[in-house]
């Protein structure tokens, strides 16, 4: 266990105490509780004792033996993976940080956020210096020395609810700070001219976008390629532009940079060539924002995919997003369609929004029509 996870933001509790507290059995508990809520959980238990997943004289057994860096098995129902130290932060993280969160079970002195648990007496299992003690759970008695050093919640260990609440609310307080980017570097050849340009009764795309997502993010930003010449848009020095790094990857190449540069931040997204993306829609997208997920997308037509261009990514698909463009996998749909997203579904109806403008008929249609909508 090291940094790694915490820098990818899958949100992680240690429960740690001494063997025979009930520390399985609570975690049992609330794995139950979160598959019943839909959340993907991930268990790591850290085991201070050698153990074996083998038996001696298994065809994997002795492969291990002579020497395999990497020995896999797996059935039609189950695969395990034995590995050596060198190969573990990548097998455990890569694995894991696929879960929505993660309970573990062991750690009592690590640096990391944890619940400890009492012993039958109400003592600690570690010192209360050990930082970072988020609650306590004990067996009925909590001692007056402990009640004295430590003014954090304490609950029973048979107060499964409370507890499960406890643990969801601080993987929620986990979430991280969004910021919003309107991409406008698209080269525009059915167009023949730049869209980042195009106005709607008196005001560009471009600037109406990042009026919009300043509503719901911190901080907006401009997605362009670095060849761009922006200099018919006027004066948006309230938005940073941030060119790409790299290059002819399209929206892929996009948020690559802007997670590359704020590796700490989610993003939400949108394209400066959606005339009637509104304000109802992207507060909704917001507030049904899944920060435990990889992302919160709209579904696309027909529900069978996502939104990409109105979408939040959260941090940890930096991870998956790069991995895909090692790859040349430049469909942004895709890499997420591969992933545990939030899907926000939406009525046919509705699905105008979401409209792009590609030619000049269609900017003239949409033009007309945003007219037409604001004499109302």
């Amino acid at each position: 266990m090291d940094p790694y996870w915490e820098q990818f933001k899958t949100p992680f509790l240690c429960f740690a105490g001494y063997s025979g507290v009930g520390k399985t059995t609570l975690i049992e508990h609330l794995i139950k509780k979160f598959k019943e809520d839909s959340v993907r959980v991930g268990y790591y238990k850290h085991d201070a004792h050698r153990f074996v997943m083998d038996k001696e004289g298994k065809d994997t057994f002795r492969c291990n033996s002579a020497g395999a860096g990497i020995v896999t098995i797996n059935d039609p129902r189950h695969f395990a993976v034995i590995a050596n130290e060198d190969f573990k932060k990548r097998t455990i993280s890569h694995a894991l940080e696929q879960c929505d969160c993660i309970l573990i079970e062991g750690y009592k002195q690590s640096p990391f956020n944890k619940v400890v648990f009492l012993d039958a007496d109400g003592n600690l299992p570690i010192s209360a210096e050990v930082p970072r003690i988020k609650a306590m759970i004990h067996q009925g008695k909590v001692s007056e020395t402990v009640a004295t050093q430590l003014k954090i919640p304490s609950f029973h260990r048979d107060e499964i609810d409370a507890i499960y609440q406890f643990v969801m609310s601080h993987f929620l307080s986990c979430t991280c700070p969004l910021y919003g980017a309107v991409f406008v570097g698209g080269r525009s050849k059915r167009m023949g001219t730049p869209k980042f340009s195009l106005s709607y009764n008196g005001t560009s795309e471009t600037e109406r976008m990042v009026s919009l997502l300043s509503t719901v993010c911190e901080k907006v930003f401009l997605s362009s390629r670095a060849d761009l010449d922006m200099g018919d848009l006027g004066d948006l020095s309230r938005c940073e532009r941030i060119d790409d790094e790299h290059a002819n990857l399209g929206p892929v190449g996009g948020l690559a940079t802007l997670m590359g540069r704020f590796p700490d931040k989610a993003w939400l997204i949108t394209a400066c060539d959606m005339p009637f993306l509104n304000e109802e829609i992207v507060k909704n997208i917001v507030e049904e924002r899944d920060p435990l997920r990889y992302g919160t997308s709209y579904a696309q037509k027909g529900n069978m995919g996502f939104e990409p261009m109105c979408a939040i990514y959260e941090p940890k698909f930096i991870v998956p997003l790069y991995e895909a463009m090692s790859r040349r996998e430049l469909s942004i749909s895709r890499i997420m369609g591969e992933l545990p997203f939030k899907q926000v579904k939406i009525p046919e109806s509705a699905r105008h929004h979401f409209m792009n403008v590609n030619t000049p008929q269609e900017y003239e249609i949409a033009r007309h029509q945003r007219e037409q909508e604001n004499t109302k």
